[in-house]
């Protein structure tokens, strides 16, 4: 009588064993070329504003869509590249205000394969912008966020987050 408890125990067990086998997964590709999904023409879509001192407060509407404040839509931005490599961009801005303080030159970024930063250049002034997410098939965005800081303190004052679509 108690060998059959067992025995059923056993058997289960067997069952579990043989049935956990791993599974052969598929090969996942050619890793992105982020370089070339960054480059060509990018509209502005989507501009939010967040006063850095304001949340620190706790105090309410902190962060605020201006997409619709000013006119952003007629705003730009063209990256190109040189042989595969980031060369010049230029911003269009349209009657929007500007999004940094130049508006043509060269752009640089901080790992060619997987950049975080972007930098642009014209003459002595770079500005850097910090990429939210890369465009992909998926998702063909363009995010990128430009903070403002204090030049004597170097304390955050202001953060915009844009979003671009082609």
């Amino acid at each position: 009588m108690k060998t059959i408890p067992f025995l059923t125990i056993l058997l289960i067990a067997g069952l579990l064993f043989t049935g956990c086998r791993p599974d052969g997964y598929e090969p996942i590709g050619n890793a992105n070329d982020n370089i070339t999904a960054i480059s060509g023409a990018w509209k502005l879509t989507k501009v939010t504003q967040t006063d850095a001192e304001s949340q620190r407060k706790g105090f309410p509407y902190a962060v605020e869509d201006i997409t619709t404040l000013f006119n952003y839509a007629s705003l730009q931005l063209t990256f190109n590249l040189a042989s595969g490599a980031p060369s010049t961009f230029t911003i269009n801005n349209g009657s929007a205000p500007p999004i940094t303080g130049i508006t043509s030159g060269t752009w640089s970024v901080d790992d060619i394969k997987t950049p975080k930063t972007i930098s642009l250049k014209n003459g002595a002034i770079t500005e850097a912008m910090t990429l939210g997410s890369y465009p992909n098939s998926v998702n063909g965005k363009l995010k990128v966020k430009v903070t403002r800081t204090d030049v004597a303190t170097n304390k955050l004052l202001i953060v915009y987050d844009y979003e671009f679509s082609r």
